[in-house]
């Protein structure tokens, strides 16, 4: 981990020393979930014959399966975020915020972020209005205090890039190195050249005021403890077990592939002459090995694939996969008959995706808002008409599971019914009304009501067309 900025000082290593195991670490996983396992998993191409170079190449892309499954169950179904009522200056000002900067899409690619690397993050700019982006972790580097690794003093984004430069002996390649120092109110442009792996000298800097005492880079960690800056990713544990998976489909595949088209033998009546060559041979699929008469025929050494043995271990494997990365079959739609017959079947199916996924939402909640947050204080700091701060942010999560419709409206109607919970708490549960329209949907329902009831059975109307009533 980085305790000061020292980093960024000529003559020093780049990368870091300290954050290259990460970086590779960043690297084999984007190739993982891009599904060019071939660079990651070394044992993964097997020569299974000297002679002919034979090689197994079937990819079983969970990595990328699994992120997009915590993402979908996330965000899914975006979450209904507020800061006021409806026609207040801040929801409205909320409203463009998450719709001028899709934020859905870019929350989407963070909860990737967060499955994929450990870490995702979130970088707030302003550009004539707040921006809110995804930013990928490759280019962190988060400087903390030495005695207390959870406090971080400045997020620096750092990236190289090439370039050509023509001189009189040639052309040579300059790799330039640009860094974003984020403090507190203020970022710190820098630009340096790097020679032979190390910084070789400064060629400018520049500090800008954001005018918002915070730093404006948000990250959102996954399993974190107290001894790490940044979070574990879901690839690790789960490395040498799909690889196993793809080895073994890949075995089987050969094998039903090998015993597909046999070897013959049969008498030598069945040979033809080629006309172009001469050679005698046979039409068909395998070799052919003609016998006469009295000859003894070939024998034909044959071998058990134990194929049944193999799908055991692949089920066995299986098992591991989903107890390792918190899933289960019902995650992903292998459903058998009879387990799910309702939504809250389903979900007692879906215990431990569900329980990932909530422990995921504890830090995701407080960054989104926070992101938000510092986007519409930096609309107010640089001046921006109509900006408004956004102190009180709500979000609303969904689960991502399809909704029992049947099975809820039966589960409130029996509340209702037994005066346990009222019709509004049961509408705005079911339907999920805004205040206004909860307010038009009951007096709906309460005329609807009345105008069904019989005239006998209202004690006010009898009382007015009785003779002499008042």
């Amino acid at each position: 981990m980085l305790t000061s900025l020292d980093f960024l000082s000529p003559g020093q290593p780049w990368p870091p020393a300290s954050e290259a195991e990460r970086l590779k670490t960043y690297n084999q996983n984007r190739l993982l979930f891009e599904g060019l396992h071939e660079f990651v998993f070394k044992d993964w191409i097997r020569l299974l014959r000297d002679d002919q170079k034979a090689t197994l190449e079937i990819t079983l892309n969970w990595h990328r399966r699994l992120s997009t499954l915590w993402a979908d169950l996330l965000l899914g179904e975006p979450p209904r975020i507020s800061a006021g009522d409806r026609n207040s200056p801040e929801q409205q000002a909320l409203e463009r915020l998450i719709r001028d900067n899709q934020l859905h899409n870019v929350a989407y690619e963070v909860a990737l972020d967060i499955s994929r690397y450990g870490t995702g993050l979130f970088k707030v700019r302003f550009d004539g209005r707040g921006i809110i982006e995804a930013q990928q972790p490759a280019v962190w580097f988060p400087v903390v205090k030495p005695d207390n690794v959870k406090e971080i003093v400045a997020h620096v984004l750092a990236w190289t890039w090439d370039e050509e430069q023509r001189g009189l002996f040639g052309t040579k390649k300059i790799t330039h190195l640009k860094a974003e120092l984020h403090e507190p109110g203020k970022i710190t442009s820098a630009e340096y050249i790097v020679r032979d792996g190390r910084i070789s000298s400064e060629l400018s800097r520049e500090e800008t005021s954001t005018g918002v005492d915070d730093f404006l880079i948000v990250p959102v960690n996954n399993v974190l403890t107290t001894d790490r800056v940044t979070g574990l990713d879901d690839y690790s544990d789960l490395a040498s077990i799909i690889q196993e998976l793809e080895v073994r489909v890949a075995q089987i595949s050969r094998i039903l592939d090998k015993h597909a088209d046999p070897n013959m033998y049969g008498p030598d009546t069945a040979l033809e002459q080629d006309p172009g060559t001469g050679q005698w041979t046979f039409r068909g699929g395998g070799k052919f090995f003609p016998i006469g008469p009295d000859d003894k025929p070939p024998g034909y050494v044959t071998w058990d694939g134990q194929l049944e043995a193999a799908f055991r271990e692949i089920d066995l494997l299986m098992e591991q996969l989903y107890t390792l990365s918190e899933t289960s079959a019902a995650a992903f739609g292998q459903l058998k008959s009879g387990l799910a017959e309702s939504g809250s079947a389903l979900r007692r199916l879906m215990m431990a995706p569900l329980a990932k996924v909530n422990r995921i939402r504890l830090r995701f909640d407080p960054a989104l808002k926070k992101a938000l947050r510092l986007a519409a204080a930096l609309e107010v700091a640089q001046g921006m008409p109509g900006a408004v701060k956004l102190e009180n942010t709500d979000i609303a999560w969904q689960d991502g599971l399809p909704q029992d419709e049947m099975e809820q409206a039966q589960m409130y109607a029996l509340l209702v019914q037994n005066g346990l919970v009222s019709r509004e708490t049961a509408l705005r549960h079911l339907f999920q009304f805004e205040a206004d329209t909860l307010r038009e949907e009951l007096l709906k329902i309460t005329a609807e009501t009345n105008a069904q009831v019989p005239l006998v059975f209202r004690p006010n109307l009898r009382q007015e067309q009785q003779p002499g009533g008042s």
